[in-house]
């Protein structure tokens, strides 16, 4: 006999599954054959679209059992790579020597580890110094990645906000070491399993206009950097990538690696020839370095993207002409440029505006905390943030960038002849 949940619709059926959590799920799942089945889907989309990982034994035994099951394999779209610290792992290894599970109230809590797998999860950090290791975490992950059939997305992030102290100093060297060798397992691991994704990201993004990025990786540059035959394998995974978003340190005064990184990035972009959606984020918090600029004017003198619709640009230090370089190459493609926390070192915004303008297809264009010697008004407070969105707006792009140029112009007699009138609609 068939009980009445059993014979709601479907449609109502699922409805009611949306709203379950996952305890409320298990019970209902082990209610009857029937119930097990009507809800398969839903459970299967809600809990296993995106899956994550910490490159620990526990989470990728878990992760391997999931790419070897008949069904949920299929369902995975995402794969997210979530980051601890080096503090982090310094408590777990305290908590297995003491070996009390769960453990003392002394010991602080370490999100996104069961106290159950703290012996095995503790070893990570030592693990990837070993190569041979690194190695075994590499084919583990692999071997996962080619039976998740239709996986179209890898997120490589930190599993937290970063901790308070480093907002006032570097990133410690122990993390930037082990973030450094996690991405090189990541990449390799792609490369080995062949799959082909729409999207590779190295932050939380928050889709809003300005496009906010949060517990980012912030790799240092070099560590982007492949060898031999990595880079012609990657064209073949990222052959269809549509969206990358990049955090980098370019700061080498912080920088544990010797190499010269400021190539990498740009080499590292060229590898996805098809990309729409384009983030770069190149400094950690509100610090620009030089170095960024010189990162940037490899990116704009090297990188040609046909089909590139959204630009957003972070934390970034950069000389007026690579800017404008970058943006004529692509005027006839981009819809969305994002510009935040950027400093023009040479030149004005004055000609980065005037060379939007041959930017025919530009729809929305948000700038927030720009800086350059020679433009006042982005300074000030009043001048932190800016929108032009053709879409909510009853004038054109071209026009709103010409009244942005005669803005930008600290004295209203610096305006062009014929310009100055229209001066205070936007000071």
């Amino acid at each position: 006999m068939t009980s009445p949940i059993e014979r709601l619709p479907v449609e109502v059926f699922e409805i009611i599954l949306s709203e379950l959590e996952l305890g409320h799920y298990q019970q209902l799942r082990l209610s009857s054959r029937q119930l097990h089945s009507l809800s398969l889907s839903p459970f299967a989309k809600k809990y296993f679209t995106d899956i994550t990982t910490t490159l620990g034994s526990p989470s990728l035994n878990r992760l391997d059992n999931i790419s070897s099951h008949a069904y949920f394999r299929h369902v995975v779209t995402q794969l997210n790579i979530k980051l601890l610290t080096y503090r982090d792992y310094k408590t777990l290894m305290a908590i297995k020597r003491v070996g009390i599970f769960p453990p003392p109230k002394r010991f602080p809590v370490v999100r996104g580890v069961r106290p159950t797998e703290v012996s095995e999860e503790s070893t990570l950090f030592d693990d990837l110094k070993d190569s041979k290791n690194g190695k075994c975490i590499t084919e583990r992950l692999a071997r996962s990645l080619v039976h998740l059939v239709n996986i179209k997305a890898v997120c490589f992030r930190a599993l937290h906000s970063e901790p308070q102290g480093w907002a006032f100093r570097n990133m410690p060297g122990n993390d930037q070491v082990f973030r450094q060798k996690c991405f090189q397992v990541v990449v390799e691991a792609i490369i080995q399993s062949g799959v082909q994704l729409e999207e590779f990201t190295m932050a939380k993004q928050i889709r809003t206009k300005a496009n906010k990025i949060v517990k980012s990786a912030d790799l240092e540059c070099p560590a982007l950097q492949l060898h031999g035959s990595s880079a012609s394998s990657l064209v073949h995974s990222f052959s269809h990538l549509r969206s990358l978003t990049l955090s980098l340190i370019s700061n080498r005064e912080h920088s544990t690696l010797t190499t010269r990184g400021e190539f990498c990035p740009s080499h590292f972009i060229t590898c996805a020839p098809s990309l729409k959606h384009l983030t770069l984020k190149l400094d950690r918090g509100t610090d620009r370095s030089t170095d960024s600029a010189t990162v940037f004017r490899s990116i704009a003198r090297t990188c040609r993207l046909p089909a590139l619709e959204s630009f957003h640009l972070l934390n970034c230090a950069l000389y007026s002409s690579d800017l404008e370089l970058f943006l004529v190459a692509h005027a006839q493609s981009l819809c969305t440029l994002s510009l935040n926390c950027v400093q023009v070192l040479s030149g004005t915004w004055v000609a980065i505006w005037t060379a939007l303008k041959g930017s025919t297809k530009l729809q929305l264009l948000t700038a927030a905390r720009l800086d350059s010697p020679s433009s006042p008004p982005f300074a000030s407070k009043r001048y932190s943030k800016k929108t032009l969105d053709v879409e909510s707006s009853e004038k054109s792009m071209e026009d709103m960038l010409e009244e942005l140029v005669v803005s930008s112009y600290a004295d209203k007699d610096k305006a062009p002849q014929g310009l100055a009138d229209t001066v205070g609609m936007w000071v």
